[in-house]
């Protein structure tokens, strides 16, 4: 998986994107990931308590598209 490819997953999940859904949340979060995105993923971790801050997930889609 590649920085783009993670921002167009996190679109998705937010729902910024078609075909949203929730089912490559766990794609993600699930499996440790290359050196460069662990620390988003860590970030996403963070996030996973069932209550989504979906502000910050977009402020991550941004530095991943940068």
């Amino acid at each position: 998986m590649t920085r783009f490819d993670l921002a167009d997953t996190l679109e998705r999940f937010v729902g910024d994107a078609p075909h949203c859904g929730d089912y490559e949340w766990d794609d993600f979060t699930s499996v440790k990931q290359s050196p460069e995105l662990e620390p988003y993923r860590q970030r996403l971790l963070l996030q996973g308590d069932g209550l989504f801050d979906i502000d910050e997930i977009r402020q991550i889609i941004i530095e991943l598209r940068t």
